[in-house]
């Protein structure tokens, strides 16, 4: 068996997709049929829906499988891709080979896939938490501040993997509801590999203006270190609760007074000192370009302001 689209002769979008065996790492990945993943999501019962900055809308369904090796059940997240085109198919085929080709810690882990009855579905471990936006923005318990120094750790350890084996960048993909976390508060990256240009004019663009720096802006091409900005703009809403609009008022205003624009849920919870050296790290991330340090630097300062009492 080999990965081999096969098209039904009367409908060339109706398809089945076979096992990836082409690698090693793929061996753990799971054939989902539609009837099983229909079941196990209750009839594809929505879970929640992400509107993306390109104008995109992913619908995710919530729900549980039997463990083939534990024969207990598992909860897992099936996200639909829409695929309108025979490139677009191609394109998803690319994606599955390439999600299946590294795992980490700090990443969601990919369990399989399914391509039938002009369905295509991506199925992925489910984290109990849910994404760290809910946390920030919605009405979930209180993080403290060393819980958001830990997830702040799972993210840049996700993103230094990623830039470690893709040499690119993450584009429109860092962000709040994209950092899911499991039931300890580690924090994992829901990542796709979708490649998109700035040049392609997203429609809901004022959604991401906070997380991109001038010279993206200005060219529209998005290299490792604009995810380094990225980041930073994410540590800002991680420590201050502040959302987009008001991130983009913050960015305007230097030195960041970040003490005095902290989340006031931590109230004086919090190591003053420890507290200064995330507004340095903050303002070296959301630097001019050629300024900004590697996410691996990004790592060292956090690890040293764990330790920080």
């Amino acid at each position: 068996m080999g990965n081999v689209l096969k098209p039904h002769t009367e409908d060339p979008l109706s398809f089945t997709y076979e096992p990836l065996l082409s690698s090693p790492n793929n061996e753990d990945l799971r054939v989902f049929s539609v009837t099983e993943l229909k079941k196990a999501t209750n009839n594809f019962r929505k879970g929640r829906v992400v509107n993306e900055e390109d104008g995109s809308i992913r619908t995710f369904y919530k729900g549980s499988i039997e463990d083939t090796s534990s024969r207990t059940k598992a909860r897992i997240s099936v996200m639909e891709c829409l695929q309108d085109s025979l490139e677009a198919i191609e394109a998803w085929k690319g994606q599955v080979e390439s999600l299946g080709k590294h795992s980490h810690p700090n990443l969601v882990k990919f369990l399989g896939y399914c391509c039938e009855d002009r369905k295509s579905l991506l199925v992925f471990e489910y984290l109990h938490k849910g994404t760290l936006d809910h946390h920030i923005h919605g009405k979930k318990e209180m993080l403290s501040w060393a819980t958001r120094v830990k997830i702040a750790i799972g993210t840049a350890q996700g993103l230094a993997f990623l830039h470690s084996i893709n040499n690119s960048s993450l584009y429109f993909e860092l962000r709040l509801h994209n950092i899911m976390l499991d039931e300890e508060y580690n924090a994992k990256l829901f990542y796709l590999e979708t490649k998109k240009n700035y040049l392609e004019r997203p429609r809901r663009l004022d959604k991401g203006l906070a997380y991109m720096p001038l010279e993206c802006l200005m060219s529209g091409s998005f290299q490792m270190d604009t995810d380094v900005f990225a980041f930073g703009v994410i540590l800002l809403e991680l420590f201050t609760g502040l959302k987009t609009k008001r991130l983009l008022e913050v960015r305007k205003t230097r030195p960041l007074l970040f003490t005095e624009k902290l989340d006031p849920r931590l109230g004086s919870d919090y190591p003053v000192t420890a507290a200064m050296e995330m507004s340095t790290l903050i303002e070296r991330c959301t630097g001019d370009k050629g300024t900004r340090p590697s996410m691996q630097q990004v790592l060292d300062v956090l690890n040293s302001i764990t330790e920080i009492n």
